[in-house]
């Protein structure tokens, strides 16, 4: 991505100012950058706009500690959070990326080439954390149909036949025949095969 847009929510003019400079980097990556001077005007921000990265002060003039963090995530829990601290709160930072920002920088080490690796590492770990997100929450929706099926269809507890609408015990496989335009294959899953060859060396 060579056009990345950015909030930077920093109450000091001269960090910003700096933080300006420092995202000037030559092409081809450029920098959509906003301002915000309050966390108010950074939510606002927030809500109209959409920034691939946040630029986060923990300390600002209408908000301080974890709770600036704690609104932000809470609100746009898509976009990832960078948080800028000072030298004196390490500690409050390091709180913070447990709550959920993705990185952060002290302001004493920033340079270009931190904050563009910072960037680059916050957006690509936001990116795989929302994938796995992603697959888990395909995953809970799965088990729920699967749930559901079986609250619908009377399955038996011994062999796993599926009782059908013609009064007929039937197999899973000509139950899906049956019902739908699906085409099944046979096959032996490693399980099975291992079983299968165990019970051939038992029997010759």
């Amino acid at each position: 991505m060579n056009n990345i847009a950015i909030l930077l929510v920093e109450g000091r003019p001269e960090e910003r100012m700096l933080i300006r400079k420092y995202l000037s980097p030559p092409p081809p990556v450029h920098f959509d950058l906003r301002e915000a001077e309050t966390l108010k005007e950074g939510l606002s921000l927030l809500a109209r706009d959409h920034f691939d990265v946040i630029l986060l002060d923990l300390e600002l003039p209408d908000s301080s500690g974890l709770d600036t963090a704690r609104r932000v995530i809470t609100k746009f829990r898509e976009t990832p959070v960078i948080v800028l601290s000072n030298p004196e709160d390490e500690a409050l930072a390091q709180q913070a990326v447990s709550y959920g920002t993705e990185d952060y920088i002290e302001k004493n080490f920033l340079s270009s080439a931190l904050l563009l690796k910072s960037i680059r590492y916050a957006m690509e770990r936001k990116k795989i954390i929302q994938e796995k997100y992603d697959v888990l929450s395909d995953l809970i929706l799965a088990l729920e149909k699967i749930d559901s099926l079986e609250s619908l269809l009377p399955i038996c507890i011994g062999c796993k036949k599926i009782y059908h609408e013609d009064n007929r015990w039937v197999d899973l496989e000509e139950y899906v025949r049956q019902s739908s335009n699906i085409k099944t294959t046979r096959a032996t899953c490693p399980d099975c095969q291992r079983s299968i060859g165990k019970n051939f060396y038992v029997t010759r």
